[in-house]
């Protein structure tokens, strides 16, 4: 799952403090995963993109400023190689579907998160 022998480099948004620490403390227990950035909002998930240059981008679709969905698709325009996952509170195959055809490589519901968040991971950096 790694590229090369180096940890993933992750950018992680969640406008919520206790679930983006929460995210970040088990990507960092997984030891695979390298945080280099994480934001509040959508805005500042495209300017730790552009500074950091990540291999992965995990964010939230509810946020403020610009949402989820809007910044997966801005951020495949810009970096077409980069992978993205979206996680939400919600549920839905067409919440799912609208995630897709804007760019990000999946969805996971947080209320399946830790454990889908790794099937999914796995998966796209498989792909």
């Amino acid at each position: 799952m790694e590229p090369g022998n180096r940890k993933i480099r992750v950018v992680v948004a969640d406008d919520s403090w206790t679930a983006l620490r929460a995210v970040c403390s088990y990507l960092e227990f997984e030891g695979q995963f390298e945080i280099v950035g994480t934001a509040r909002d959508g805005l500042g998930v495209l300017k730790q993109a552009e500074h950091f240059r990540p291999d992965f981008v995990l964010t939230d679709l509810s946020m403020p400023r610009i949402t989820g969905l809007e910044v997966a698709a801005q951020l495949r325009e810009s970096y077409p190689e980069l992978r993205i996952l979206t996680f939400t509170e919600l549920n839905g195959l067409s919440l799912r579907a609208a995630c897709l055809r804007a760019g990000a490589d999946g969805l996971v519901e947080k209320s399946q998160m830790p454990e889908r968040l790794m099937e999914e991971v796995r998966r796209i950096f498989r792909e």
